[in-house]
């Protein structure tokens, strides 16, 4: 008997994991966190320019978008070191990047994790290299949940799970950075994605990194 219950566990969370993401899925409603975000239109040189319609996330409220409950996107411009598009998800199921990219026609190519280090944390971001035709970029990304990094995809899934299960609200934000590449460059992208996520660690407020970045430890 005692052997059957690991079983029986496994397929009740079976079940609910199908009906969770089989059966038609209500628009999902966060807690509004991205709305309260003090991300600065300009800081430390850089000049922000809200593109939300022009990357297909201008009306978040139709079917298509029903996993996503808040937005941010902009593209930061600094004369003196270059341009990158910063987005924020407030999502309830988020889709890996490569799903999207490879949609979009992209090829991609996984590389090492990019480590930004703080005065007190450290945060690691996935990193991809995509191409289409002529255009090239690296894309850099994490998921942060309730100020918690999830750093492998099940992780993030399995804490989707949790939360759905009991009913509990929580902050699920997906921060993405994507630097055009040009020539042979990624270093170049890399270095640039640290220079500014720096800038904007010195213009943010301390609750608004926790959720952004992670909790310091």
């Amino acid at each position: 008997m005692n052997n059957t219950k690991p079983l029986i566990v496994i397929m009740l969370l079976a079940c609910v994991m199908f009906i969770s993401f089989a059966m038609p899925q209500a628009k999902y409603v966060g807690t509004g966190y991205i709305s309260n975000l003090k991300i600065p239109d300009s800081f430390s040189g850089w000049t922000g320019k809200d593109v939300r319609e022009e990357v297909g996330l201008g009306n978040i409220n139709s079917a298509t978008y029903n996993f996503v409950s808040g937005a941010f996107a902009s593209q930061y411009t600094n004369p003196d070191k270059g341009s990158l598009l910063f987005i924020i998800l407030d999502a309830g199921n988020f889709h890996h990047p490569k799903v999207c990219f490879t949609g979009a026609g992209f090829e991609i190519k996984e590389l090492p994790d990019a480590e930004f280090r703080f005065k007190d944390r450290t945060l690691k971001a996935h990193s991809l290299y995509t191409t289409k035709r002529n255009s090239r970029n690296l894309s850099l990304y994490w998921i942060v949940i309730d100020k918690k990094v999830a750093h492998k995809w099940i992780e993030q899934k399995a804490k989707q799970l949790f939360f759905s299960l009991f009913g509990k609200k929580r902050v699920g934000l997906m921060v993405r950075i994507d630097i055009p590449v040009k020539g042979d460059t990624i270093n170049e992208a890399a270095s640039l994605a640290k220079e500014f996520i720096s800038d904007l660690n010195q213009s943010l407020t301390p609750k608004d990194i926790d959720y952004l970045f992670g909790k310091s430890r």
